[in-house]
């Protein structure tokens, strides 16, 4: 399907008024559009089978470059409720939120009650980082967040939702408290908990378990990394003695193999992870990585893995089995 400018945005939104924006009748769904896979799994685990779900974007999609489709608008102006991140992650979308906000289709950020409670960190240059979902702290805020919402779209099921995000709130509390014993283990000399990733999309990730994190490129890869860059994150790579560097599934690896290129020549020892990081963009529904849950494991056992470093076993209570191909390297 082809990618729409502008202009071409306004004028689909403007033909479309037989669109239905009724009221939601007892035995109808809420219709919910979600934009990036982050929000669409989110929307699965509250809003179950309360929520007609359509996800726009799939695994391996950069939200910061991803326009909507003459399709997306479609089912965006159908909805009753789109569901996306904010913070200006899906910035090719803006003119369609405005509009749709003209034609009574209510629209949700799950960045704002992470914004709210004073979360949301900064890029040196005073942009909002929009990666908050990476500390499983947040996520939860944002749990909570959308079943109050979807509360309100859908008052009738309210108790279903608020149950939903409670029990899903204490699986993110049992991974995030894994996480965070797994990549502080004394195990791991605080001088080498350093990652360095295609884009800077970990600081949040870095923050809540205890890492220093290098992005090549800004928090938006709408800006290509400069030579400058990539040598001054070999230097880093060169005089740190980082093991290992990561591509990320939703980036390209150029920028990531220019550095690793640029830190042999200085003489140092440095490799692939040994698979891709999940940053912008989940694993594929069939994949292990599909869910948020499995995003973080996936990340976190990759990371320990790629240096060399033990996995802990994972909580039962997280319903999650390795599989095979992540068993201890």
């Amino acid at each position: 399907m082809r990618q729409l400018n502008r202009w071409w945005l306004l004028i689909l939104l403007l033909i479309l008024p037989w669109l239905p924006l009724s009221g939601l009748r007892a035995e109808e769904r809420l219709r919910v559009v979600a934009t990036t896979t982050q929000a669409a799994d989110l929307v699965r685990v509250i809003g179950g089978e309360r929520a007609a779900l359509t996800a726009l974007m799939g695994s391996g999609v950069d939200p910061h470059l991803y326009k909507p489709t003459e399709s997306d608008i479609a089912a965006m102006s159908a909805a009753q409720v789109v569901v996306y991140n904010g913070l200006n992650l899906e910035g090719q979308f803006e003119t369609v939120f405005e509009a749709l906000g003209q034609r009574a289709v209510r629209t949700y950020a799950l960045s704002e009650p992470v914004v709210q409670a004073g979360l949301i960190q900064e890029e040196t240059a005073g942009v909002p980082d929009p990666h908050f979902w990476l500390d499983p702290r947040n996520w939860m805020l944002a749990a909570e967040g959308l079943a109050e919402m979807l509360a309100e779209a859908d008052a009738a099921n309210a108790d279903f939702y608020r149950a939903n995000a409670a029990a899903y709130i204490k699986q993110l509390e049992t991974l995030y408290e894994w996480a965070a014993a797994a990549m502080t283990d004394e195990s791991i000399p605080e001088t080498k908990r350093v990652l360095v990733t295609s884009h800077d999309a970990f600081q949040y990730f870095g923050n809540a378990f205890g890492w220093r994190v290098r992005g090549i490129q800004g928090v938006s890869t709408e800006a290509e990394a400069s030579v400058s860059d990539i040598q001054a994150v070999a230097g880093l790579v060169a005089s740190e003695g980082i093991a290992a560097i990561f591509v990320e599934s939703s980036v390209p690896r150029a920028t990531v193999e220019a550095v690793i290129a640029a830190a042999r020549a200085r003489g140092a020892e440095v490799r692939l992870g040994v698979r891709e990081l999940y940053s912008d963009a989940m694993g594929a529904p069939d994949a292990f990585g599909g869910t948020y849950i499995e995003m973080i494991v996936h990340n976190v056992v990759t990371i320990l893995q790629s240096f060399g470093y033990a996995v802990p076993p994972l909580p039962e209570s997280l319903g999650i089995v390795l599989p095979e191909e992540f068993q201890e390297r």
